[in-house]
């Protein structure tokens, strides 16, 4: 199916057409776009059929503006192939996931693809191949990306997706995202990216006490349509965290991520799981 997708796309694809209308296409890529292919091919762990392709997803809307007459010699932004990329990542995303983790419920598999697929980590395996060191933007973009502005690059490692996906097709997408991320995958690494404090919360209490945390509201502030609230967190009735937020829930996740970055005082209390002396 995304074989037959992948022929009629390229059919209508602009990616290439732009470059191909205008006899500075026959030009050394590097001498146009000043990109070192060879390197960028060992960088990416990829060997390039279609150049077009991976110029286009390199080049930042940015760069058009320093650039005079940019579709003259065929450049044009990433944006469509990001949008492309976006798609066929989600897809790969999912079904490693699903393949992957048959023990784990719906919620999880959701939680753990928005790990995969967010700004941040994205922009991280960008930088892991060095994608900002090929990248076609203005220096106001790439002082950006150095001042760790993610979006401009994880949009960069969604183009590059989607790259490859017009280079070689759905099984080369997929055999790509598999080195650069899956290999490195189980659910201890995913864990580390988990924003769900009281997930983590209680699980290092069961695993380190014979209690559970409890959960108090200790303060609703200002009007019914615009509240505040502070929650604390108690183990065995002993404090280990306040928090506040707009909403019960959003001030329980405070008051649980700052209990963990006191959880020594776990021990010091003498919370501790007691050993089974029958062992």
């Amino acid at each position: 199916m995304f074989d037959k997708l992948l022929k009629r796309f390229k059919r209508f694809n602009p990616f290439k057409k732009a470059v191909e209308t205008e006899a500075e296409a026959e030009k050394p890529a590097k001498e146009i776009f000043e990109i070192n292919f060879g390197e960028f091919q060992k960088s990416i762990h990829y060997n390039i059929i279609d150049r077009s392709y991976f110029v286009t997803a390199l080049t930042h809307r940015s760069f058009l503006k320093v650039k005079s007459n940019p579709l003259k010699i065929g450049i044009i932004s990433n944006e469509r192939l990001e949008f492309l990329g976006d798609a066929v990542l989600d897809l790969v995303v999912a079904e490693y996931l699903f393949k992957n983790f048959p023990l784990n419920e719906e919620g999880d598999l959701t939680k753990f693809r928005s790990i995969l697929v967010n700004k941040k980590f994205l922009a991280e395996r960008a930088k892991n191949i060095k994608l900002q060191n090929f990248m076609l933007a203005s220096y106001t973009a790439k002082k950006s990306i150095e001042e760790g502005y993610d979006t401009i690059l994880s949009d960069a490692y969604e183009s590059l997706v989607g790259a490859v996906f017009m280079d070689s097709g759905y099984d080369a997408a997929k055999e790509f995202l598999n080195e650069e991320i899956f290999k490195k995958l189980d659910i201890k690494w995913l864990n580390q990216f988990d924003e769900n404090h009281k997930s983590k919360f209680l699980e290092y209490v069961q695993a380190h006490t014979d209690f559970i945390p409890e959960y108090s509201v200790i303060k609703e502030e200002g009007p019914e349509h615009n509240k505040l609230f502070t929650v604390e967190v108690f183990v065995n009735k002993r404090s280990l965290g306040i928090g506040k937020g707009k909403s019960k829930k959003q001030a329980e996740q405070e008051a649980a991520k700052n209990a963990l970055n006191h959880i020594d005082v776990i021990e010091k209390m003498g919370l501790t799981k007691k050993k089974n002396l029958a062992g």
